[in-house]
């Protein structure tokens, strides 16, 4: 017998470990962010907000990644309330996913010391979108046929949340397609982005099928 063709998940697998690793995960790129927020050397009779303010893209580039990364981990929560159950595939998927997640801290540190290049922004864009796409990923591959999801589940759910994930990917294209033109504009882009997907994602899902969880 070939145990290896013939070993494969139960139907019904618990989501549970895979959620319990991705927060795993989350919390430490999102704590990781910070690591780039080194204090400066200065005199030490010198005043300190002088040095500071050497750390203000920095600290811009922080607080931007940590609240994308959070919606993302909302989004990613709010994905796995409907998954009701796992298998391999939905499994890799979510690991290509945590991939991106991880890469994050990396590209946030190259926005924040190069924020005027067109190579850092199109590599945190690049990043954001990957980390949207790989979501829809699993969301697209669990509620096929309702592979994975509650047989009930209707249509206009499953296709406003894609929709949802697909913000934050259409706003860092804009953002990298405005570099090109004129780099501090697409950082102002890059800073609105919470705000920018929080406001359509939310009246959609709200005015199309009511409230969700």
């Amino acid at each position: 017998m070939n145990i290896f063709s013939t070993h494969t998940l139960p139907e019904s697998a618990s989501t549970a470990r895979l959620e319990a690793l991705s927060d795993n995960i989350f919390a430490v790129a999102m704590t990781l962010l910070v690591l780039d927020l080194r204090i400066p050397a200065h005199p030490p009779d010198a005043s300190v907000w002088p040095y500071l303010a050497t750390l203000w893209h920095h600290m811009r580039t922080f607080a931007v990644s940590f609240f994308i990364v959070g919606l993302y981990w909302v989004l990613h929560h709010h994905v796995f309330v409907f998954i009701r159950r796992s298998d391999r595939t939905v499994l890799w998927l979510n690991l290509l996913f945590m991939m991106f997640v991880v890469v994050t801290p990396f590209s946030a540190g190259l926005l924040g010391a190069f924020d005027d290049s067109r190579t850092a922004i199109a590599a945190y864009g690049a990043n954001i979108a990957l980390l949207g796409f790989s979501l829809l990923a699993i969301w697209w591959y669990a509620t096929h046929d309702r592979r994975l999801v509650d047989a009930k589940l209707p249509k206009p759910l499953i296709r406003l949340e894609a929709i949802r994930m697909m913000i934050l990917p259409a706003i860092c294209a804009l953002a990298v397609a405005i570099s090109f033109v004129n780099t501090t504009a697409s950082i102002v882009i890059f800073v609105l982005a919470p705000f920018l997907y929080l406001w359509p994602a939310k009246r959609t899902i709200r005015a199309k099928i009511g409230p969700v969880t």
